[in-house]
């Protein structure tokens, strides 16, 4: 397919000039292969990411119930530790096809959506498979939820309104997050998940999601116009490359239609919190989302869908590089404000 520059934001064409009017982006890798990519992602990103410093930033570890810690990073925005436990709390998972990703290149991107928002940002350097399969980031996401609840008022954050927010592979886990929270509900108003060792965790609920290009399995290959037209090497994120992220991530006899792993299969989404949903023109998983957020509008749920013509998947963590993903975050920090307002 020939790529045709005219529809490209021009900062993203200059970019990806090289591959976009090259040999495109590859896909082939095995398990193998995970260390290096790992390794050439972190230096990669680090290349064309700015440092980016909120007015506090706090490196912790959580206890993770039978099974070791989960690092955490916290960013405190300019004023929240006056706020008197008002100020709202963003549980950030990033992206990386649940094989790769890491705090650290998700940093600026981060302490942006903190100050954007005025909410305080806590980032969890979840397991990654295949070393640790489905359902662990998932068990990892309720430990931060646990932990945020009982322990975000130290910070000055709001208890009682904790959000989910992610991007790609973090924005499939911060849905399933919300979808545990609404489905595990008890008459006493808590919420309960449970980890392999057989664990009860509490997951309060989630007061509000940010969704940033996610695999939410609303739509199949087949039938996703997207995936079809982007989906094929000449853009960024192949559908090949989607297929072997998902085949080292899902065990074996694993549940297809399991929520916590594809929520946009679940049979009831009324409930859910407001969400902003955001999608990019020339991402195979634009369908996928776009699909969701119609699947919560119908379902009655406060939802806004933003398709930014022009990029492609993964383009929210070059915020620095892109004005328009910059100009993005600044809108999603005011739609933030609102639901508190």
């Amino acid at each position: 397919m020939k790529i045709d520059k005219s529809k490209f934001d021009p900062e993203v064409y200059e970019f990806y000039k090289a591959a976009l009017e090259g040999a495109g982006f590859a896909a082939s890798f095995s398990a193998e292969d995970i260390p290096r990519m790992r390794e050439a992602e972190i230096t990669g990103h680090a290349a064309h990411l700015d440092p980016y410093e909120v007015h506090e930033k706090i490196d912790l570890t959580i206890p993770r119930a039978g099974a070791g810690s989960l690092p955490a990073r916290i960013y405190v925005p300019e004023g929240a530790a006056d706020a008197a436990g008002q100020v709202p709390v963003i549980l950030y998972f990033h992206g990386g096809g649940f094989i790769m990703g890491s705090i650290e290149d998700h940093d600026p991107l981060c302490g942006k959506l903190a100050d954007a928002a005025g909410a305080i940002v806590i980032a969890a350097e979840y397991r990654l498979a295949p070393e640790h399969p489905f359902p662990a980031c998932i068990e990892d996401a309720v430990c931060l939820a646990e932990w945020a609840v009982e322990n975000a008022a130290s910070y000055g954050g709001d208890p009682e309104c904790i959000m989910a927010a992610g991007d790609s592979s973090g924005a499939t886990i911060s849905a399933a997050l919300a979808l545990l929270s609404k489905e595990r509900k008890t008459e006493a108003g808590e919420t309960k998940g449970e980890t392999e060792a057989g664990q009860t965790l509490s997951i309060p609920p989630i007061a509000g999601l940010i969704l940033l290009y996610g695999v939410f399995g609303c739509i199949t290959h087949e039938d996703s116009e997207s995936a079809r037209l982007y989906g094929n090497g000449e853009y960024v994120l192949p559908a090949d490359a989607i297929r072997k992220m998902m085949d080292l991530y899902i065990p074996a006899g694993t549940d297809p239609d399991d929520i916590r792993l594809y929520p946009g299969k679940a049979a009831d989404l009324s409930g859910m919190p407001p969400s902003v949903i955001v999608t990019a023109e020339f991402d195979p998983l634009r369908d996928d989302g776009e699909c969701f957020a119609r699947r919560l509008k119908e379902s009655g749920c406060n939802t806004e869908l933003i398709r930014m013509d022009g990029m492609m998947h993964g383009f929210a963590l070059y915020w620095q590089r892109f004005s328009r993903a910059g100009e993005l975050l600044d809108r999603i920090g005011s739609i933030v404000k609102d639901w508190v307002s």
